[in-house]
């Protein structure tokens, strides 16, 4: 079975999220400790043996951890942009960021795209994603007053969410789904994962509520636990195309709203502007990803590969099939299957 077809053996699979059970421990993080340089070490050693075992090719299923590294990159470049532009712009330099980030992904769009038909799907879950992120800091109007300080930002850290967040990932993996296909959305889930780990106890409300207790354990280590282990390995063991997104979108959104509502419920008096915002928040991870499988599903299309079919089973199903044996030839030299059969006449002229 070609690699980048699903789905994929338990073994390869296991593989795959072992990322995500870095994350799970604690050593994948972008918290710019000592910590984090060791998991981001631990990624390219990662990265690095699977190339080497996969006959010197980065094999689809270890793309969890390169999306990993691609979010950190980018939150560093993005610093980086930001302290230089201050310099030379002062108050201004969020807006360089944001400009640079916006037009990276316009050519990541443009080269990716081009000569391809782009379905009105992709444009629309694109528009959606955008309004969903604006939405859910439509509560700095609500908090904070009408003024053009609060509009600029609300517009502002609305744009770099999404597009450092969400869009960017998208983009990157589309580089990567001619080779991989469907795979490539393991990129999207470790880069996604990284931008909203920063709101995993946000502040450190939940921390501040059940902090030293079992119980707060659980809570770090499920939502890595759900996000970056069981949603990957659902994704890339179901047997058809509607079970492997339902099941990815399904636990993601569990452990984005898990999340969320631990975060909420500790601050205990949280307006509930706050509370509706979650929800435009969690459509837009989970728009992300159905933009995702959409994008890099079409690339399956265009190879012949039904998306709904499992790999494994047309394989069977192919053994399964009766194989007609070729009849046995006549003692002497067989006749060319292109040569017509003599007739009595010819073999009469033959003979005289």
């Amino acid at each position: 079975m070609n690699q980048a077809e699903l789905p994929l053996s338990w073994p390869k699979a296991l593989l795959a999220v072992i990322p995500g059970l870095l994350a799970v421990v604690g050593l994948v993080s972008t918290n710019f400790t000592d910590l984090m340089l060791v998991g981001m070490a631990l990624l390219f050693v990662y990265l690095l043996v699977v190339f080497f075992i996969n006959k010197r090719q980065v094999p689809g299923w270890s793309l969890m951890a390169g999306g990993m590294l691609s979010a950190i990159g980018v939150l560093l470049a993005a610093g980086v942009i930001g302290g230089l532009s201050s310099l030379a712009v002062g108050q201004w330099a969020s807006v360089i960021v944001v400009a640079v980030m916006l037009l990276v992904l316009i050519a990541l769009l443009i080269f990716s795209l081009r000569k391809r038909e782009v379905s009105p799907v992709v444009w629309t879950l694109l528009a959606l994603i955008v309004v969903c992120q604006l939405g859910v800091r439509v509560k700095y109007f609500v908090l904070l007053g009408t003024s053009w300080s609060v509009v600029y930002g609300w517009l502002f850290i609305s744009l770099y969410a999404v597009l450092v967040g969400l869009l960017l990932p998208v983009a990157f993996g589309l580089l990567l789904a001619p080779r991989v296909r469907q795979q490539a959305l393991l990129f999207v889930v470790g880069a996604v994962f990284l931008g909203f780990q920063l709101l995993i106890d946000i502040n450190n409300r939940v921390g501040g509520v059940i902090g030293g207790t079992v119980w707060f354990t659980v809570y770090k280590v499920s939502i890595p636990l759900l996000f970056t282990v069981v949603a990957p390995l659902w994704f890339l063991r179901a047997p058809s195309a509607r079970s492997r997104l339902g099941g990815l979108l399904g636990w993601t959104g569990l452990a984005v709203v898990i999340d969320l509502v631990l975060v909420g419920l500790s601050y205990q008096d949280l307006p509930v502007i706050l509370l509706i915002s979650f929800i435009p928040y969690t459509l837009s991870v989970l728009l992300t990803l159905v933009l995702g499988y959409v994008l890099y599903g079409s690339y399956a299309d265009e190879d012949g590969t039904d998306s709904e079919a499992d790999g494994e089973q047309a394989q069977e199903d192919a053994q399964d099939e009766p194989v007609e044996e070729p009849a046995e030839d006549e003692p002497g030299e067989a006749a060319s299957p292109d040569e017509p059969e003599d007739s009595p006449e010819d073999e009469h002229d033959r003979t005289n």
